[in-house]
């Protein structure tokens, strides 16, 4: 039995700030097995999202902004929808559910935040896909 969810997000757009599209640029693939640690950007996103929620501060964009990809690359993965709404359901409640925008921005904050963790782990390193997975532990340490 197959499970359908709806991507509310499709329109909406995802940004990251110019400065970390550019820092993130080395470390997305641009073929298969090229030894990068993400194969999109979505998925650097997502764990910036993560490193962002877990230190519990949202950081808005200031300055000038990237889009990277529309909501519709979240339907690849329909979790992530989910967890997306959970999120903003915490932060500000059921109603937000009507504001794809705001689901969406409340997320890309928490990114912003997460993405100066993501980088820590990445650069500099030889072989930063190896060091990224085994420092995810870190994130859940209290």
């Amino acid at each position: 039995m197959a499970i359908y969810v709806l991507n509310p997000y499709a329109s909406q757009d995802l940004f990251l700030s110019a400065e970390n599209s550019e820092r993130l640029a080395p470390f997305v693939s641009r073929a298969e097995k090229d030894g990068r640690p993400f194969a999109r950007q979505v998925d650097a996103w997502w764990v910036a999202v993560l490193a962002g929620v877990r230190t519990g501060l949202r950081t808005e964009i200031v300055g000038r902004s990237v889009k990277f990809n529309d909501g519709g690359v979240l339907g690849s993965d329909p979790s992530r929808i989910t967890h997306l709404e959970l999120l903003a359901v915490a932060e500000e409640g059921v109603g937000v559910l009507e504001r794809p925008a705001q689901v969406v921005r409340i997320a890309t904050e928490y990114a912003n935040t997460g993405f100066d963790w993501l980088f820590e782990q990445l650069i500099g390193e030889s072989e930063p896909a190896l060091t990224l997975t085994n420092r995810l532990g870190d994130l859940t340490a209290d």
